[in-house]
């Protein structure tokens, strides 16, 4: 179905909306491209904001999939109202980040910048004592900084609107309409938009997904404050002399153990609901101030006593935290969030995690995972920007692409599973490369590469320092203990 685009809207100024502003810029098609964010800098889930104190502002809205509802939006607009909890508050709204003191890339730069975009060298002292000066990994501002200036070195910084929320999108007469919101001076200000197509681009770090255990929310109501999320880590020293459940046997998990170790209480609990992901396997949780245990099970409210698969339990645990992941959510898109409180952990109604399958003017960038962040970003952006601009090769049909969305839920049902484009990196690339085809001839479009299977070894030994430095943190805890045993002798 042919479509005519001349306004777009970019929803998020992180990386997936860096590289889709600067894709559908470099079409030379658009009259307008406006991109909104509600945080005040550019950088999305790189935003670090040790301002806002972190919290889970309701746990049973969390476990029931009701957490970040659409806010009341004035009958009138453009309008002005008083500032409020249920509009403003950033952990009602969960605009606080997902990001702690330490936080780093987990992927080599050479696998995860932009095509035009490298990383810049530099190398933080924390990256540096940790991982050796040859340190494949960037510290958290240097990440975010690297996303502000894909939009600052070309231009496209004016092109953003930040501090400001997109409260609705709804489809009316053929044009995308936006509700927005910004704070200004002590009052809310509200107004609205006109575009032709929609690019969302606000990631799935917001909202934490706990799963539902026995006892879970009458413990949190009787001890509140010992469960936590992966999201709301921010410093390790506030765990010190804490007794530590982690709860989770990916990345987020395995990090925030290892950092907690100087200061908690060991050994650490690490509760492991199945087998750790593969490119790690159980190297992070085989140090002696770790206790892997099977999944919980049973929390007591009564006494305290977590209780684990295995049918062991422990007492006097001061923290649980939470490194299970998160869902999504798109409060500004009511019949899309709708479709999404019905699904387990997953975007509905989207083709190949890219154009909704009723609508093509609505797409997403970065709303998918498993693998090769951020490149997959840029491939998105190009396919979308060639397609809204009407160069781009024909879609399947609708009902192709609903055969695909239905084939894929049915079989890995929802979750990373779900969303995830590993093992098949190549077939998803190439879809997308093939899609966008290339560049019209006198335009600035982007050009994508075809998938280089050499980048699969690259992501297959980039583990290799981050084990190493656990091994390292493994090897000086044995000889310590080694030491205070001899010593006791």
């Amino acid at each position: 179905m042919a479509i005519t685009v001349k306004s777009v809207a970019v929803i998020g100024a992180g990386p997936a909306g860096a590289i889709a502003t600067d894709a559908l810029v470099k079409e030379q098609a658009f009259d307008t491209i406006r991109v909104f964010d509600r945080r005040t800098v550019a950088g999305g889930v790189w935003v670090y904001t040790p301002h806002l104190p972190a919290k889970i502002p309701n746990l049973q809205d969390i476990v029931e999939g009701k957490a970040d509802p659409p806010v009341p939006i004035p009958a009138q607009l453009p309008t002005r109202t008083p500032i409020s909890r249920t509009v403003n508050d950033h952990q009602v709204r969960y605009s606080d980040s997902p990001q702690h003191e330490y936080l780093h890339s987990n992927i080599i730069p050479s696998i995860m910048a932009y095509s035009k975009y490298p990383f810049p060298p530099t190398i933080s002292d924390q990256i540096r004592e940790r991982y050796g000066p040859a340190a494949p990994f960037r510290d958290r501002e240097i990440i975010r900084e690297w996303i502000e200036d894909i939009f600052v070195q070309n231009g496209h910084d004016k092109l953003l609107e930040l501090g400001t929320t997109v409260e609705k999108a709804e489809k009316i007469q053929g044009k995308w309409v936006l509700t927005l919101r910004k704070e200004d001076k002590g009052k809310n200000y509200w107004w609205t938009e006109e575009f032709d197509a929609l690019v969302v681009a606000s990631g799935h770090y917001n909202i934490p997904w706990i799963p539902e255990v026995e006892g879970l929310l009458d413990y949190d109501a009787k001890y509140p404050g010992r469960i936590l999320h992966s999201k709301h880590f921010r410093d390790a020293k506030e765990f010190t002399g804490k007794k530590v459940i982690v709860v989770g046997a990916a990345v987020s998990s395995s990090e925030i153990i290892h950092e907690i170790i100087p200061y908690s209480k060991t050994p650490i609990i690490a509760s492991l609901r199945g087998p750790p992901i593969p490119a790690f396997g159980y190297v992070p949780w085989e140090h002696p101030h770790i206790e892997a245990k099977k999944q919980i099970v049973k929390f007591d409210p009564n006494n305290g006593r977590i209780h684990f698969a295995d049918g062991s339990h422990v007492n006097g645990v001061d923290h649980v935290i939470f490194g299970t992941g998160y869902t999504f959510s798109l409060p500004y898109l009511p019949h899309v969030q709708e479709k999404i409180r019905k699904e387990y952990r997953r975007l509905p109604g989207v083709y190949q995690h890219t154009w909704n399958i009723d609508d093509h003017t609505l797409t997403y960038v970065g709303m998918l995972g498993g693998g090769f962040t951020f490149p997959v970003y840029e491939w998105q952006a190009v396919a979308i920007a060639r397609h809204l601009a009407g160069r781009a090769k024909a879609l399947p049909s609708q009902a192709e692409q609903t055969a695909w969305e239905r084939k894929r839920a049915r079989e890995l049902v929802g979750g990373k599973n779900y969303y995830s484009i590993a093992p098949d990196y190549d077939e998803f690339f190439e879809f997308l490369r093939n899609i966008a085809g290339e560049p019209a001839e006198g335009t600035t479009g982007l050009k994508l590469r075809p998938f280089d299977k050499k980048w699969l070894e690259l992501w297959a030994g980039m583990v290799a320092p981050k084990i190493e430095s656990w091994v390292k943190s493994r090897k000086q805890a044995e000889d310590e203990i080694a030491g205070t045993i001899k010593a006791k002798l």
